[in-house]
């Protein structure tokens, strides 16, 4: 795999926008939404970002430790949402829950671009911004479903945001993760709920499902609150 630097993957990241449009997917039919909004109020997840001396409508990360300060696992927001989905910790993990905050994210964050929500091209949302509005693009939804899967217990060095670029120079943002099947990584839509995959899972690799299409993408960055990389990856 190609690997690119990180003032090269800084210029991708600006398209983002564009594939995202694309790769929107829709949630079956078959889940039921039952959870309401969050409340926004009490503690800001703003305290959980470093930002750099820029316009925050023109915010992107731009070092490996601005990269790492957006997975928050400790968001009070952030957990807060894990409760509603899962009850009160302590979290034993298990592919229910995995699945089930998958599910989540999928329903109840809605596809809307930076140039709709900002007026810019780029702009990387908190997860607290992600949950307050309730909608996002590719990366505001991979930046949150890493840090709910980082507050239910995954392990740092099993789960991870990254931004890929296919043939065409387009950038997208998904997970990377390796505990679900007990050591094997595989790439998941964050904008994507978990049903089509477990479809996948149970009947083989001739049904198609949401995770099948990134496989065309070269990984240049990763990340989650505690590694970045942008050089070698823990899959290579």
């Amino acid at each position: 795999m190609r690997v690119r630097n990180l003032e090269q993957t800084k210029s991708l990241l600006k398209m983002t926008r564009g594939l995202c449009k694309k790769r929107r997917l829709l949630i079956p039919l078959a889940y039921i939404a039952a959870i309401g909004l969050l409340i926004v109020s009490g503690l800001s997840c703003f305290s959980c970002v470093t930002y750099s001396e820029v316009s925050a409508a023109n915010w992107i990360p731009t070092t490996a430790s601005e990269f790492k300060s957006y997975i928050t696992p400790e968001c009070p927001f952030v957990q807060e949402a894990l409760q509603d989905m899962l009850g009160a910790p302590p979290y034993e993990p298990s592919k229910e829950g995995f699945d089930n905050i998958r599910d989540w994210a999928a329903i109840h964050i809605d596809y809307m671009s930076d140039e709709n929500r900002w007026g810019t091209d780029d702009y990387w949302q908190t997860a607290e911004e992600t949950l307050s509005m309730g909608s996002g693009d590719c990366e505001d939804s991979s930046v949150l479903l890493c840090s709910l899967l980082r507050a239910y217990g995954i392990d740092a060095e099993q789960v991870y945001l990254v931004i890929g670029v296919d043939g065409s120079e387009d950038a997208h943002a998904f997970l990377m993760e390796n505990w679900y099947l007990d050591g094997e990584w595989r790439a998941i839509e964050s904008q994507a709920s978990a049903q089509s995959s477990s479809l996948h899972l149970s009947l083989g690799p001739s049904t198609s499902h949401p995770d099948s299409g990134l496989d065309k993408y070269e990984i240049t960055a990763a990340c989650n609150d505690l590694y970045y990389y942008d050089k070698s990856f823990p899959w290579d």
